[in-house]
């Protein structure tokens, strides 16, 4: 019966292995769909950069292109066998998002010798995902200095491969986070910059450098950007329509005196928003509002709807659980404080 049992356990082992690795010789894009789910392209990859991954699927299928914002993972086919063994091994780590076991597995990898006769694409995959992991589940001054540094390292070795744009993102995020607002702003300069990159981390840049000028109190700055904005006739709708909330919470922030005729205003944009995520914003925006203007409980009122009701966009809602974890600091709420920590932590 044991034998049985053990029999049975390890071909469930081989099989997740097998249906989460990749068909031998292939390599395999498991991309986003925009139903919120993902699928997977197996063949051959022909062409990498920061736009995204040109590849040639196996049998008659075209050649797709899938953009590098669409990417969730990959499988590199040059890795040898025991490599996408281990790999393999953390699909349901990876599954379960439980992403500090996930980073250790690919430190483990990362450490492995056969891992330097792979090609450099799939040791650069494996750096990345290292750095990655490492920013998502970094707590404590020491940790993100650590993630920091492994991201800048990354973007700096690495600014033409489809990882670019998402750890440029992803630091740009921390370094925002962490209130290095200089290097925050030259990050996503970086990515409003360059070529190639998709037009999605294209116009988070340029919210987000309104953003940043908001939150550092640079409201000349947030202005410019905002007329630049305004003044692109290849602005797109979504983009004019992020920088009008953020107009008036420019206006609102900046305020001599009172401010309630500004706030109005954004409550008033906010029940007009259609999209969760423009609503996100605008709860957000309101906060940073209160923020300015020292009222810490409607501010946390502002962010907390973000948290409960209208965290859709992951963006908005990252900011929201960062402004909150300072709230709760500044107010030596010390249990609430290591709780949004924690779940910041899980949502990065």
């Amino acid at each position: 019966m044991k034998r049985i049992i053990g029999f049975c356990a390890l071909s469930a082992l081989i099989g997740i292995i097998a249906s989460q690795t990749f068909v031998l010789g292939q390599d395999r894009v498991e991309r986003r769909d925009k139903k919120g789910g993902s699928s997977i392209i197996s063949g051959k990859i022909l062409e990498e950069n920061s736009a995204g991954v040109k590849i040639k699927p196996a049998g008659l299928g075209k050649e797709e292109t899938v953009p590098s914002n669409e990417i969730i993972r990959m499988t590199y086919s040059e890795l040898p066998a025991k490599v996408t063994l281990e790999i393999g091994k953390l699909s349901p780590a990876e599954t379960a998002r439980d992403f500090p076991m996930v980073l250790k597995g690919f430190q483990a990898v990362q450490a492995m010798p056969e891992v330097k006769a792979a090609g450099p694409a799939a040791r650069r995959y494996i750096d990345y995902r290292v750095a990655s992991l490492q920013a998502m589940v970094a707590e404590g001054d020491e940790q993100l200095k650590a993630a920091i540094k492994a991201l800048v390292d990354f973007t700096t070795a690495h600014p033409d491969t489809w990882e670019f744009p998402n750890a440029a993102r992803q630091l740009a995020r921390l370094q925002a986070d962490t209130a290095d607002y200089a290097g925050a702003t030259k990050s996503y300069e970086l990515i409003e910059k360059a070529a190639n990159i998709p037009a999605e981390f294209k116009q988070e840049a340029t919210a987000a450098l309104i953003d940043i000028a908001f939150q550092s109190e640079k409201y000349d700055d947030g202005r410019k950007r905002i007329k630049a904005v305004n003044e692109d006739a290849k602005s797109p709708v979504s983009l004019r329509e992020r920088v009008i909330i953020y107009q008036l919470g420019l206006d609102a922030a900046d305020a001599k005196g009172d401010s309630a005729a500004s706030i109005k205003k954004i409550e008033e944009a906010i029940g007009k928003a259609a999209d969760p995520g423009l609503k996100a914003l605008g709860y957000n925006v309101l906060g940073d509002v209160y923020l300015a203007r020292s009222n810490k409980r409607d501010a946390m009122w502002s962010y907390l709807w973000v948290d409960v009701v209208y965290n859709q966009d992951r963006g908005e809602h990252l900011k929201a659980m960062t402004r909150l974890i300072k709230i709760f600091e500044g107010e030596n709420d010390k249990d609430k404080a290591t709780l949004y920590k924690e779940k910041l932590a899980r949502s990065r």
